[in-house]
């Protein structure tokens, strides 16, 4: 009897010890001093960054922001990433072309202005207005050329 009331006795001491010590284990830790995340995004801009006028109107939800497209020549096997920028009209976006994308299609350097048509194609011209592309909306988040037979152009918005 006295063995069992001995066992009973320190199983009951290692479960208040164990209690005492998982609740202090449990209180918040306070570390000396705040630490940074060394990991920078740049999804997220430096904290002396100012935003830019596109930014404010961003904001503001007077224009969505630009888009990526990838530019896929199948014949030639290029490829150039373009972006569609901020809204000039209701129907009308800015446009820009990286010299690279001479190789993909001649002319699309000087593109400047991505018109949408209530149809649904769009119209990539130049400065002087000047058709360069005429797209169609292909499957999901591409568009394909309509205007130039032959010509084997695609483009694939980016996420």
């Amino acid at each position: 009897m006295k063995s069992s009331l001995a066992i009973v006795a320190t199983v009951l001491l290692c479960a208040g010890v164990s209690v005492v010590g998982l609740s202090i284990w449990a209180l918040p830790q306070r570390s000396a001093q705040m630490a940074t995340d060394p990991i920078v995004l740049g999804t997220i801009p430096p904290a002396d960054h100012t935003p830019s006028v596109f930014a404010a109107k961003l904001h503001a939800g007077s224009v969505s922001p630009p888009a990526q497209f990838s530019v896929s020549n199948f014949t030639r096997k290029t490829v150039c990433l373009v972006e569609r920028g901020a809204a000039l009209t209701s129907r009308s976006r800015d446009f820009f072309a990286p010299p690279d994308c001479e190789e993909v299609w001649p002319g699309l350097v000087r593109a400047t202005t991505w018109t949408q048509h209530e149809d649904g194609s769009v119209t990539i011209s130049d400065p002087g207005g000047a058709t360069l592309l005429t797209l169609v909306r292909g499957r999901h988040f591409s568009y394909e050329v309509t205007d130039i037979p032959g010509a084997d152009l695609a483009l694939l918005m980016l996420p």
